[in-house]
């Protein structure tokens, strides 16, 4: 598992200095598409309506740093299908996974998809990205935040302001 995020972090130092979008080159590279995507804008406007189940699929380290406002953690590693049927999530209802750019939280829902949750999206750029179009973030407390878990030194390279955390 390490050697992945290993070579994730080579390839994002490389995308960085060629110029390319290294987020658009990451998911495409590391993601099978077998998720959809749902952009930011989108996403923050299922939001506003309270039409949608945000779930985090960082560690809970990088939950507790930060999360989008109403997310609800799930894990990656700590993930369990029992704890899907913990939060009570209605199989039908919209549900957007993320993480730092969407492929851990890809895989997550990939998971879900196969234990019957039929709607759910992959929120394209993750946090990241959400945090860089200066959409809110907040601390463990609910209270709004410019801090952030940069999951490690390389991935924070590709946050826009604020304080990275480790």
């Amino acid at each position: 598992m390490s050697r992945i995020y290993f070579t994730v972090s080579l390839l994002f130092i490389a995308l960085h200095l060629s110029g390319q979008n290294p987020i658009d080159k990451a998911l495409e590279r590391f993601n099978s598409g077998d998720l959809p995507y749902v952009d930011s804008e989108t996403a923050a406007l299922w939001q506003q309506k309270d039409s949608v189940v945000f779930l985090d699929t960082r560690s809970y380290e990088e939950f507790r740093v930060s999360h989008l406002p109403q997310a609800q953690f799930i894990g990656y590693k700590e993930f369990k299908p029992e704890k899907a049927k913990d939060l009570n999530l209605d199989k039908s209802s919209p549900i957007v996974v993320y993480c730092s750019i969407g492929v851990r939280s890809e895989q997550i829902g990939l998971k879900l998809k196969a234990l019957g949750y039929n709607n759910i999206y992959n929120l394209y750029g993750g946090i990241f990205l959400w945090y860089n179009q200066n959409r809110s973030i907040v601390d463990s407390t609910q209270k709004p935040t410019r801090e952030i878990h940069g999951y490690d030194k390389n991935w924070a390279n590709y946050i826009e302001g604020g304080n990275p955390r480790f």
